[in-house]
């Protein structure tokens, strides 16, 4: 029995690591000419669980560098811009939020500062926004009108408020005064 156990365990961490990811983040200053890597991010899509497995500071003479990745399905750099002393700053270490699609890839990477003593990775999973409801019948009454029409007001109750000041402003005007 303990056998099986043991081989069980194994089997379920050979296949947790299978399912880690790595992921590299690249840094690039606006005057040079190619990306240098920032920082390298393993991840477990299926537990949520991510780790910066190395980080390097940032050397540059820019003060605006772009942080982002070369994506997997279409090999083209997906990045936003930031300032680079949210990377070299001592007291805040920089937060990495890679941003998952449906298949569990990153399609980018975002950036926020942390109070904490090491760079981090958050992961943030894509969700699904709200579906418009097409094709729904259109619900009408037995004579054929709209089941939910709305009474007409008349135009004393659309329009009372103007005859309460035309009222107030009759009543409070001052006359000729003779």
């Amino acid at each position: 029995m303990n056998l099986l156990t043991l081989l069980g365990a194994l089997s379920l961490l050979f296949i947790s690591a299978l399912a880690e990811t790595t992921t590299d983040i690249f840094y690039w200053p606006i005057g040079a000419a190619s990306p240098s890597v920032l920082a390298r991010v393993t991840f477990d899509p299926t537990t949520l669980t991510s780790s910066v497995t190395s980080y390097n500071t940032p050397d540059s003479t820019d003060d605006l560098v772009r942080i982002g990745l070369y994506t997997a399905s279409s090999k083209q750099w997906v990045g936003s811009l930031a300032s680079l002393s949210s990377l070299t700053d001592k007291s805040q270490q920089p937060t990495f939020r890679l941003h998952l699609g449906p298949t569990n890839e990153v399609y980018h990477v975002s950036l926020a500062s942390s109070t904490a003593t090491s760079a981090q990775a958050e992961l943030v999973l894509s969700e699904a926004g709200a579906q418009p409801h097409l094709n729904r019948p259109v619900v009408v009454s037995p004579d054929g009108t709209d089941a939910e029409a709305v009474e007409e007001k008349s135009m004393l109750q659309k329009y009372w408020w103007v005859l309460a000041i035309v009222f107030f402003l009759t009543m409070t005007s001052g006359g000729g005064g003779e």
